[in-house]
Order: C-alpha cells, then structure tokens, then sequence
C-alpha cells in the first residue's frame, strides 16, 4: 500500500493529462448530482467543497439506492465507480437516466461502463489495478475538467498544477510525521476536526484509517463541533485519555475561525490524551487539500504496521459484497 501512496504525486500528473481527452461540455446545468460509494466518491465530496466556494451551481454526492427528487434535465449527472460493479452507483445511474439528467461516468471497467457505452453517455476510463480509495486522483480531477468545461467552475491551470509540485516537495516531510504521530495513536480513538471546507478530508482521513489501519476514527466539523460535541468531552470519564484529536490548521482560517480553533484547543487540551495539529501546504484549496490527504494517507498505513495488520485487504466488505449477491 505505501507505493500506492509514493506514486499520488505522479498519479495527480497523470490525472491532469486527462484533461486532453475530456471534451465534452454541458449546458443548461442547474445543478450537479454526483453518485458514488466509498473510494469512489471522496472525489465528489472534494470538487463539492471546492464548488461550494468557487461555483454558482450546487453539487451533491449520493451515497445511496435513491436520487434526490430535484434531478432532472438540468441536472448533470456524474455516476463513479471504480470497479464499474457498485450497486447503488448503478442504481442511481438508471434513474437519473430515466429522469434524463445529462450523464457521465467515471470507472475502470464493468456494468456501469457496458451502460454508459451502450447509450452512447460520455465515459472516462480510469487506470486498472489500484483499490479505490487509492485512485482518488483519477476519481477527482476528471470532475474538475467537466465542470471548467461547461462554465460551472472557474479554477486556473496553475492551482492545478501546483498540487503536484507541493505533494512532490512534501513527501518525506509527510512520511515522517505520519510515522511519528501513529506511535501516538496507536491504541487511542483518533478525532479528526477540520473546517468545514477541509471536511471531506477529515472524512478521508477517518475511512483511510478505517481501512487501512483497521481501526475505527471519527471526524467533525468546526464551528459546528463547538455548538455541541465539545460538551461532550466529560463522559465517560474513564475513556477520555484513549481519544487523540487532530486539527487540521490553514493559512485559509479567518481570524474569527483561529481564534475560535486556538480557544477550542485550550478547553480540551486537558481532557484528551493528546492533542496535535497538521498544517496544510500550498497556496490554492486544491493543493492545501491534497497536502493533508498525503498526510492522511500516510498516517494510516503507519498505524497499519503499528497495529500490525496489512493495509490493502478489506475483508468483510468482500465478504458483505458476497452475501449481498447471493
């Protein structure tokens, strides 16, 4: 699993190459609905964030059997699955088909690529072999070409560029504080708080460890977090020494939302067995976020060795997958 992670910095190279072979362009979009399960969607939930800040369309990611009611056609449709097999990505994909939303799909193989060729609905073939937590490259940047292509997103090519540059120049700096900080947490619950913008990071973190570390993590949102789970932190009493927060930090913060993390992290830094903070690097959102997901990445397959499990199966979602078919 660690080349998979050696290789993002290249992965995202190659990923913007696609950018020649996506030229296809949508009108008439009201809104974006993105239908993705696990891996697949963490792409989604990103290029959701950044369009909430850069974009007048909304975007919404459905993880589900079930579209939301307001798909139509004004609606582009993005159905992603790696494996091209996730059920409920090719159940949402037939229905926004028969609400006659504008399609595109996303994925390496399988039934929803024979669909998606079948009705002639514009496809991007991503690289085979890589679980798809691992492929967020090609499951992320595609959607950023889509909507700059038709008017939905406004972004330049060197904050694109850029991701590269500073997941290259952070590498080893990124190795070696995840290294440090699993010793950390090891045999501790890690809380993940972010802004509400770095959220889908802070929900990757917590799947990547999930998934990879075999343990379980829990993330949350501030200013949200500050209205109620912070009161939380008294019980049970016994158990508060196990939790480990990390805060994600960003030159991005207002000087509003700074103070308002400087002061969470007092009222709690006596209650937690520990408390650490990761800053993001680069200047553009996209570049600050990839910067932590390295980071994340790496944290998780640290506290896999730790842990000493192997990183790459995920046994009982085969197995789910299994009886679920029969």
């Amino acid at each position: 699993m660690i080349e998979l992670i050696d290789i993002l910095p290249d992965d995202v190279e190659k990923a913007l190459e696609l950018e020649k072979t996506i030229d296809v362009k949508f009108k008439g979009i009201k809104n974006v609905c993105i239908g993705g399960m696990g891996g697949s969607a963490i792409g989604g939930d990103l290029i959701s964030s950044f369009a909430s800040q850069m974009s007048s369309v909304p975007v919404f990611v459905v993880r589900d059997y079930e579209l939301p009611r307001f798909v139509d056609s004004h609606t582009l449709f993005i159905g992603i699955s790696y494996s091209g097999n996730t059920e409920e990505t090719v159940s949402l994909y037939k229905k926004a088909r028969k609400k006659k939303a504008k399609m595109v799909v996303i994925t390496s193989n399988g039934m929803l690529e024979a669909m998606a060729l079948k009705h002639n609905d514009f496809t991007i073939n991503i690289p085979k072999g890589y679980p798809p937590r691992a492929a967020i490259a090609y499951l992320f940047f595609p959607l950023v070409f889509i909507m700059r292509n038709s008017g939905l997103l406004d972004i330049k090519q060197k904050e694109l560029k850029e991701v590269v540059s500073v997941l290259k120049s952070d590498r080893e700096k990124a190795k070696q504080w995840a290294e440090e900080v699993s010793l950390k947490v090891k045999e501790k619950v890690p809380f993940i708080y972010a802004e509400e913008k770095f959220m889908p990071v802070a929900k990757r973190w917590v799947t990547q460890i999930n998934e990879n570390s075999k343990a379980l993590a829990h993330f949350a949102t501030i200013p949200e977090l500050d209205h109620n789970e912070i009161v939380g932190w008294e019980n049970p009493k016994e158990l508060l020494k196990r939790f480990f927060i990390i805060f994600f930090r960003s030159d991005m913060e207002s000087e509003r939302m700074k103070k308002r993390i400087d002061i969470t992290i007092e009222l709690l830094e006596s209650v937690v067995g520990e408390i650490t903070q990761v800053r993001t690097t680069g200047e553009g959102y996209i570049a600050q976020a990839f910067s932590l997901i390295q980071k994340g990445d790496y944290l998780s397959y640290y506290l896999a060795m730790n842990y000493g499990v192997e990183p790459y199966p995920v046994k009982r979602i085969e197995e789910l997958k299994r009886r679920m078919a029969e």
